[in-house]
């Protein structure tokens, strides 16, 4: 894993649209709309940009299906974009579907909510999570010889520490992270939360929060 999450070469089309606020009203204003791209290359990069241009809302089209069974692989881009939204703070507005027998909802609980939650108690599921996130809750710090991914996802705080060894994290990952103030925190922020997802089996095999 690089930490880095690009489209497949699947013909599958990511929209989105940008806006300067999350309100409805002010989105109606003039020149609040940043306009509508379609999602390509490296989604770190691509969320980079959509921050440093004042965007604050953005709206991505497809629906997510978080069922993580095969033949969805070309949804693991897709969340990454949206876990790239989530760590500048960006208000994402997307649309999920729960399946029956698939992954809890909790494993995808750092990710901003979704507006709407399709699926099995959808409605529930979706106060539940609005009601619990907060921003980091899935982060890694980093440290002289270690990096530690700390997780409150699910039951109380867990923790993660890679020491310098065999399960530490690859030499082109730390070369990316090292030396690059705050937006190397950011990314350090982001990196983690894929990293732990393949950890515990993750977004591939049916993500978990």
């Amino acid at each position: 894993m690089n930490g880095v999450a690009t489209l497949p070469e699947s013909g599958f089309d990511v929209r989105f649209s940008l806006w300067r606020h999350g309100d409805a009203a002010v989105r109606a204003m003039p020149n609040t709309h940043l306009g509508d791209r379609v999602l390509g290359g490296d989604v770190a990069d691509e969320a980079h940009q959509i921050h440093q241009s004042g965007a604050r809302f953005v709206s991505v089209e497809p629906v997510v299906d978080l069922g993580g069974r095969p033949g969805t692989e070309h949804m693991i881009p897709v969340l990454s974009f949206i876990r790239e939204l989530t760590s500048y703070g960006l208000e994402v507005d997307w649309r999920a579907q729960l399946e029956p027998g698939g992954p809890e909802w909790w494993v995808f609980s750092h990710l901003f909510p979704p507006a709407v939650l399709e699926g099995p108690r959808g409605d529930e599921v979706l106060a539940a999570w609005r009601a619990r996130y907060h921003m980091r809750r899935c982060f890694l710090r980093r440290g002289p010889g270690f990096v530690q991914i700390r997780d409150r996802r699910h039951a109380g705080l867990r923790r993660l520490t890679i020491s310098d060894g065999p399960h530490r994290l690859p030499a082109d990952v730390h070369e990316r992270l090292r030396g690059r103030g705050d937006r190397g925190r950011r990314q350090r922020h982001r990196v983690v939360q894929g990293r732990r997802a393949r950890l515990r089996g993750g977004v591939r095999r049916g993500p978990r929060r």
